[in-house]
């Protein structure tokens, strides 16, 4: 890998495993989601970044994607379990990491939060360029379920590449028997995902998060490919520069130039945990971008 490159890498994963301590800090019960997600993005951008994709700021029985729109009203309350999902991009070379909490420190879900943490560090312990990719999710699946969890079967990790944050491979968190391998100078996001349900998620209405869909829109004078290149971006960042908002979003969705993402959910209501490292593979190491 390019040395500079590489810098880059490793700057964007520092930055972003700052904001999402930093994030962690400011969600107490009756905290605004909307000032969580503003500041921690503020926070990536006065650290020399921009954010690799909008916070995510998902609760309870949510794995994944949303994040508060323009006005949001939406306060955080005791006993939520809140996975918060971030990253920062350094000249398009970006980071994804993400961390459970549950707000007030109730203390009911550690278990389920302790086994995202252990099934990741675990994965990390035994990656190594051209391990099988079921290997990773057998791991991960063994520390979930040791704790009498089930991993999320239609969640996992990704590569990453510059500008595209779910790249090339997927990384499951159980045995899926993929005998593919994980290439060397590769980055990558491992995220075990756990439930105390099922382990299976669907979609959910939209979490306020969209990205260019079409080739035909990376226009440079294309207001979101301007602003936003090919990331994933926020209702509310949009807001910030146009009047009606809303309405440019349904035009685009309407036209098929853009796509939502939608609020993940687990099928039976029950509760998730995250945890999110992104990690260099590299020919002679494998470094921790997050960590």
């Amino acid at each position: 890998m390019d040395s500079d490159v590489k810098e880059k890498y490793l700057l964007a994963g520092k930055i972003g495993k700052k904001a999402l301590d930093y994030a962690q800090t400011l969600i107490e019960p009756g905290t605004l989601f909307y000032d969580v997600a503003e500041r921690t993005e503020q926070f990536i951008k006065d650290n020399g970044a921009m954010p690799s994709f909008p916070v995510n700021l998902s609760i309870n029985n949510e794995a994944a994607h949303y994040t508060p729109y323009e006005g949001d009203k939406k306060k955080f309350k005791t006993g939520d379990l809140v996975k918060v999902d971030l990253g920062a991009m350094v000249d398009g070379y970006m980071s994804d990491n993400a961390a459970s909490m549950e707000v007030g420190n109730t203390g009911n879900y550690s278990d389920l939060i302790e086994a995202t943490r252990e099934a990741l560090n675990s994965a990390i312990k035994i990656l190594r360029p051209l391990i099988n990719i079921y290997r990773i999710g057998e791991e991960i699946e063994n520390v979930i379920t040791s704790y009498g969890f089930n991993p999320i079967k239609n969640l996992g990790g990704h590569g990453i590449n510059r500008y595209d944050l779910h790249s090339e491979i997927f990384i499951p968190n159980y045995d899926d028997g993929n005998d593919e391998t994980i290439k060397t100078e590769k980055v990558i996001a491992i995220e075990p995902f756990a439930s105390n349900g099922i382990g299976m998620i669907h979609n959910g209405q939209f979490g306020n998060i969209y990205i260019i869909d079409a080739p035909k829109v990376k226009d440079k004078n294309e207001i979101i490919y301007k602003n936003f290149n090919t990331i994933p971006f926020a209702e509310r960042w949009l807001a910030k520069l146009i009047p009606d908002d809303q309405a440019y979003i349904k035009k685009k969705l309407s036209e098929r130039l853009i796509s939502g993402f939608p609020v993940l959910k687990e099928h039976n209501k029950s509760m998730i945990a995250q945890s999110e490292h992104t990690i260099m593979v590299l020919n002679d190491e494998i470094i921790v971008t997050t960590k």
